[in-house]
């Protein structure tokens, strides 16, 4: 009897380790998911970009008078960016580099301080590239941000506060992608920048995330992170992201002509809504919503393509049309070449007038 529990007692010691060994390397399996070899392939070509503003000091008109020096205050600033192209490309915000007096450094996540030039930028958009001296850089290969599901996850990968950390390697944030083509508020905006399409995520973003990529599971970036909505300055669950669609053909654009071209349309107008209703009736408009266009030039693409004084846009590529903002965010985010669509209204009828996208050159 005991030489068999003898026997047993041996067996299971052998054969635990082999057991032990099996469960360690299925944690190890567990461990390495997709996030992590998502981040460990992006993470290489992401950059922190420090900038610095010259600020004069304001100074009694006193003593300018006598012409005493002016002062100047130095403010530092930092934001993310990434590598996009082997040749050293590097796509960021526009609003990272916007204010600065110089860009003091970007810096790889290896602590490589990377030699730059600027080479465009398109504020519309918020937007910029910059490029960086000498070839075979880390790059992250670009994602379709038209191929998203609501719920699938995403990182975000920058280098937030990054001034009071003082080290260039990239930190991590992870959410899910909670809604696709969000148009923000105008008075974000200042009505001067496209933020609309956007890309919203629940993935942490703080001051220095900006300009940095948002990556799908893939290591495939698939947008620029750009802002927050935030009653207190930080994160609170609403980050957002131009699409790295879009972001891609502006920074074609600045690469090949350094400078985004300008569309046009050619027409302005007015909202229904800023007519007296009794001009409306009596002009037999019959819509609620749309623009009235009130001047067209006639070299335009819209005149020579139909439009005239007195039509109604109500829509440009399915897009609804209520005021002459509208009209101007469409034609912002359009590229030259591109095809469009307007429907209007006219004499008790809607029609459909296309033409394709020309740039404004000089008009």
């Amino acid at each position: 009897m005991n030489k068999h529990v003898i026997i047993i007692t041996l067996s299971v010691a052998l054969t635990f380790p082999s057991f032990f060994a099996i469960s360690q390397d299925s944690i190890s399996d567990s461990r390495r998911n997709a996030i992590v070899t998502a981040v460990e392939k992006a993470s290489p070509a992401v950059v922190t970009i420090n900038v610095v503003e010259y600020q004069a000091d304001d100074l009694d008109p006193f003593f300018e008078l006598f012409g005493f020096p002016i002062r100047r205050q130095q403010v530092s600033s930092i934001g993310s960016g990434f590598v996009f192209h082997p040749a050293g490309y590097i796509l960021t915000n526009y609003h990272v580099l916007e204010n600065a007096s110089k860009i003091t450094s970007v810096t790889l996540s290896s602590g490589e301080k990377l030699d730059v030039e600027f080479v465009g930028a398109d504020p519309r958009t918020d937007i910029a590239v910059l490029k960086a001296s000498g070839n075979n850089f880390p790059y992250i290969s670009m994602g379709d941000s038209e191929n998203l599901y609501i719920g699938e996850w995403v990182i975000a990968i920058g280098n937030p506060f990054g001034s009071l950390m003082k080290d260039p390697r990239p930190t991590v944030s992870v959410g899910v992608v909670s809604a696709v083509h969000r148009k923000v508020s105008r008075s974000v905006s200042g009505d001067t920048r496209l933020y609309q399409d956007l890309i919203q995520t629940d993935a942490a973003i703080n001051p220095g995330n900006s300009g940095g990529p948002l990556v799908n599971s893939k290591g495939e970036v698939i947008g620029i992170n750009t802002m927050i909505v935030s009653r207190t300055g930080g994160y609170q669950g609403l980050s957002f992201a131009i699409p790295i669609n879009r972001a891609r053909r502006v920074a074609e654009e600045l690469i090949k002509f350094g400078k985004r071209r300008d569309p046009w349309f050619g027409f302005k107008g007015e909202s229904l809504d800023s007519i007296d209703p009794r001009l409306l009736r009596e002009l037999g408009i019959q819509v609620e919503k749309g623009v009235f266009i009130t001047r067209i030039l006639k070299e335009s693409p819209a005149y020579q393509a139909g439009l005239r004084p007195g039509d109604v846009v109500v829509e440009i590529n399915k897009q609804p049309v209520e005021d002459s903002l509208d009209v101007d965010y469409i034609n912002w985010d359009l590229f030259i070449g591109d095809p469009v669509e307007i429907k209007i209204f006219r004499e008790g009828k809607y029609l459909n007038i296309q033409f394709t996208i020309q740039e404004l050159s000089g008009k």
